[in-house]
């Protein structure tokens, strides 16, 4: 009867350093790849609870901080400069309306084109936010590698815009 192989002790994860960040896994060192992954996911939680703490969803966030630079916008314009699809923006102000926080009224008698604006408790809210968030910042790179870092970043972004809309053709 052959030999069964040995279980092999599990080690135990390795603690994060706060000085120099979590060490690498048994794996080896991650990938720039890996580590983008990971601070992309940890930046859009820390959006999330940061919009949370003040009752807005990370879209009605980012909403706001686009109308707050404005004197108004056009939906479709609005979801463009927000990122997201009108479908998405749709439900994301009516959240807004009905909190007070955005109002949307017809340009020019036409009821299809809708502007939108920042309320005063909108921007009340905003300011909540923004004062908040100043307590708990995500950090910004050195100024030294501030440049190639945000080239490199919008480099991968172009990359994988590319490759979707060549798998969607």
């Amino acid at each position: 009867m052959p030999e069964q192989p040995r279980p092999r002790p599990s080690r135990p994860a390795e603690p994060s350093d706060p000085a120099t960040g979590p060490r690498p896994g048994p794996g080896g060192p991650d990938t720039v790849a890996d580590l983008l992954v990971r601070a992309g996911a940890g930046v859009s939680e820390h959006r999330r609870r940061r919009a949370a703490e003040h009752g807005l969803s990370r879209t009605g966030l980012a909403v706001l901080q686009v109308l707050d630079g404005t004197d108004g916008l056009v939906q479709r314009e609005l979801a463009a400069r927000v990122r997201v699809g009108p479908t998405t923006l749709t439900p994301v102000l009516d959240a807004l309306e009905e909190d007070g926080l955005a109002a949307r009224a017809a340009v020019g008698g036409d009821r299809r084109v809708r502007r939108v604006v920042i309320t005063d408790a909108g921007r009340g809210r905003l300011v909540a936010a923004r004062s908040a968030d100043r307590r708990r910042r995500v950090p910004d790179p050195p100024r030294a590698h501030a440049g190639a870092i945000r080239e490199y970043l919008l480099a991968v972004i172009v990359a994988l815009e590319q490759d979707h809309r060549g798998q969607t053709r």
